[in-house]
């Protein structure tokens, strides 16, 4: 596959010449990702894609992992990401949208270099693998407590009244919400939905526009409550860290620093509610396709970890983030120029035979490197162990309460137009079972 030959130059990658995702069956949603993943690794396939934008498509294993931990491959700052939004000059009476990109500034995702860096270190101070897993009573203490709200033999969504509880619980408890003030924010983070569509209406954006302020009043509110209370020390630890960066905003490039720790917390943890949640169902929906897999962790609950990983390569959140270069990228035989978007298909990625053996099989046994999941590099997600433990705290909660989820109604309503994986709900009845 690779494009090096020994003493022949570098050749410029022209993005314009090359296939389209549309010619491969890409449309955005999770629908169309199965259908163009049955195509696009057969034999002849070209090795990169465009974009409808024009943005060159990386869906390979191999080209997303080896890019990926190129300095030239940055992430979307936020004028790139909204430009023209997030200007000094606007009217006292915000546009439609402002929320949103005035909400989105603040993640760690639209910095590059070292305020990446340091952002990711904040966060990961609380939420890396050691805190997180240090929380696994937590977690399973709230989806037990879920489980055992919900009526047995009756039709329930998952996506509504366990995925989003859980997650939203989860988040709250670290800082300081009420119940009542957490729920309702995994609420309106599932509302923000339409601001990751491929193709945006302007009444999906004013609805998302709304949730997004509701969403940060919620979060960024109940954060600087908190820290004036002294009784979280999850929030204090960040905003003690937070503090300590002295770096010049750069909405063009390096990013931006949040002033309080209330717009750190909002901005950062919309995925942490959001995308969360999708990896909770979208776990459970696999299952639902492999009842033998939820008999044998019964049987074999250490395995629970490994299923979840399993799970998520195949039904994972996440179909693409977008990247851009900061500057030409020599890689394996072509030049990429400076500036070139790139549409980082990391999804893709772990359905490549060339990865994966029999990528469509769920395969228990299968080694968890590799995966592509929460994606790879310096920007790779640093919400990937919450969002794990908490799939694995519902399926120990269901093993530990011998719960059975089986399917009570269509459970393929995904999303379409869409940059994830989502289910708009997931019907199903809790069955309790013999001892």
């Amino acid at each position: 596959m690779t494009s090096e030959v020994a003493g022949r130059q570098p050749t410029v990658l022209e993005v314009e010449a090359l296939p389209t995702l549309a010619d491969y069956g890409y449309d955005g949603g999770r629908i169309a990702f199965r259908r163009f993943c049955a195509q696009v690794f057969e034999p002849g396939a070209p090795r990169f894609l465009k974009s409808d934008t024009g943005a060159l498509v990386v869906f390979r294993h191999a080209d997303l992992r080896a890019m990926a931990a190129k300095p030239e491959l940055a992430a979307m700052a936020p004028n790139q990401v909204f430009p023209g939004v997030l200007t000094a000059e606007l009217p006292e009476e915000k546009p439609v949208g402002f929320a949103i990109a005035d909400l989105i500034k603040n993640q760690l995702f639209g910095a590059n270099g070292e305020l990446n860096a340091s952002l990711r270190k904040v966060l990961l101070n609380q939420i890396g693998p050691k805190p997180t897993a240090a929380r696994t009573d937590v977690a399973r203490a709230i989806a037990t407590r879920i489980l055992e709200g919900l009526p047995l033999n009756q039709a329930v969504d998952l996506v509504e009244q366990i995925a989003e509880p859980l997650i939203g619980l989860y988040w709250g408890g670290l800082i300081g919400m009420s119940d009542q003030d957490a729920l309702a924010a995994a609420v309106q983070a599932r509302r923000m939905t339409p601001m990751l569509f491929l193709r945006m209406d302007w009444e999906g954006i004013r609805e998302a526009d709304a949730a997004a302020k509701a969403y940060r009043a919620l979060v960024e509110g109940s954060g600087q409550r908190a820290l004036e209370a002294g009784r979280c020390p999850f929030v204090t630890a960040i905003a003690h860290d937070l503090a300590a960066i002295d770096i010049a905003d750069d909405l063009d490039y390096g990013g931006y620093v949040p002033k309080t720790v209330g717009a750190f917390l909002a901005g950062n943890l919309f995925d942490g509610f959001h995308t969360a949640a999708l990896a909770i169902a979208n776990t459970v929906r696999t299952l639902l396709d492999h009842p033998e897999v939820m008999t044998q962790l019964r049987a074999e609950p250490e395995k629970v970890a490994a299923a979840v990983v399993e799970c998520l390569r195949l039904e994972p959140p996440v179909i693409h983030l977008n990247r851009i270069l900061s500057a030409d990228l020599a890689y394996d035989g072509l030049i990429i120029p400076a500036g070139t978007r790139v549409l980082m298909m990391w999804a893709a990625a772990n359905r490549d035979p060339e990865a994966f053996v029999n990528p469509d099989r769920f395969d228990l046994n299968r080694p968890q490197q590799g995966s592509t999941t929460f994606g790879g590099g310096a920007h790779i997600c640093p919400g990937r162990f919450v969002a794990s433990l908490a799939a694995r705290s519902l399926i120990d909660a269901m093993i530990t309460e011998r719960i059975e989820v089986r399917a009570a109604g269509d459970i393929d309503d995904w999303i379409d137009n869409h940059a994830m994986c989502q289910l708009r709900r997931l019907p199903v009845t809790l069955e309790k079972l013999d001892a």
